[in-house]
């Protein structure tokens, strides 16, 4: 069979099944790359498209689909050989694991179950994440509290502690995003600390231009740390699903539509 596939820009192919096989193992399409032979009706993921035109099973922790025989069963989920070791080590330290189930996609939102710990794949780009994850613990509270800003920054506070409801998700991050991540960290923290420095000179110095720039520093590089630190965005939580801006939409394009409790 000679498939195409789409790598976000331009459609590639034909490839016959074996040289698919091979872009996949090497990384240059994922799992979720969009893909069409003739008699599809239209592209699908390749997970999808591959899962209807023969049996397969999806490793828990890569979220690739193989043939029965290519998984076995560990802790009553599928894993795939080359994610056996990963899977067994993190059996080993007790860590949270990954689910077949848990993840939807709800227009450009993903919902996931609290607690849930996603594929092995980055959620910024799709590629491997190698088996890192990174646990994030987010709060939500309705956008309207902040109207009462209006009011008093001490009730504002004081209510969101009060009402911010809370999710814990276990995302992967590829090395690149990782690194992102930990040079937004260190934008952040340090802007922080030589805005507060600057501030305090200025006023042993009584300069209010000193005061001003000091200022301009902390926020300027503390929010644009921030925005490089981030790696989703809570847009809703409730009792037991969250919901998250910030995923790229190949890593949401494998996954289920999400249909309500």
């Amino acid at each position: 069979m000679n498939w195409f596939y789409s790598d976000g820009k331009d459609k590639n192919g034909p490839v016959p099944d074996a040289q698919l096989d091979e872009l996949l193992r090497s990384g240059k399409i994922s799992p979720t790359t969009l893909v069409w032979h003739e008699g599809m009706a239209q592209w699908q993921p390749l997970n999808v498209a591959r899962a209807g035109a023969q049996p397969g099973v999806v490793c828990v922790e890569c979220g690739k689909t193989f043939p029965p025989e290519e998984t076995i069963r560990l802790n009553n989920s599928p894993v795939c050989a080359q994610c056996k070791p990963i899977y067994l080590q993190r059996m080993a330290e007790g860590a949270a694991m990954p689910s077949a189930g848990g993840l939807w996609r709800s227009n450009k939102r993903l919902v996931a179950r609290t607690e849930t710990v996603f594929p092995d794949r980055c959620i910024k780009c799709n590629t491997p994440a190698g088996g890192f994850r990174l646990k994030r613990t987010l709060y939500w509270v309705h956008p309207a509290y902040f109207l009462l800003i209006l009011c008093n920054l001490l009730v504002l506070l004081i209510v969101y502690l009060i009402v911010r409801k809370k999710a814990v998700v276990h995302i992967g991050l590829c090395e690149q995003h990782r690194s992102k991540r930990k040079r937004g960290l260190i934008i952040g923290w340090s802007s922080v600390a030589l805005g507060i420095i600057l501030m305090c000179c200025a006023g042993f110095m009584s300069s209010g231009w000193g005061f001003f720039i000091g200022l301009l520093v902390l926020l300027g590089g503390g929010i644009t740390g921030a925005v490089m630190a981030r790696a989703v965005t809570p847009t809703k939580v409730d009792k037991e699903y969250v919901w998250l801006a910030g995923v790229h939409r190949d890593f949401m394009a494998g996954l289920p539509e999400w249909k309500g409790p």
